[in-house]
């Protein structure tokens, strides 16, 4: 699930250079914030599926993997 929407972010100035290291820095302080809240906003129905995006590319919230192919 998701989208990184990052090709959408030279209109306002800014490269995918510049903005996937801050998306990461974001995930990994509050993507577990994240992760309860959308479970939280799920219950009794059915969740999207995971890995979310962020986890597919960042990793776990807290760890600090970095991909290599970016």
């Amino acid at each position: 699930m998701g989208r990184d929407y990052f090709d959408e972010l030279e209109r306002v100035g800014l490269t995918e250079a510049t903005a996937r290291p801050l998306a990461e820095e974001t995930w990994h302080r509050i993507g577990g914030q994240v992760i309860q809240y959308l479970e939280d906003f799920y219950r009794g129905f059915a969740p999207p599926e995971r890995p979310y995006w962020a986890e597919r590319e960042f990793g776990p919230p807290g760890s600090r993997r970095r991909r290599s192919s970016h």
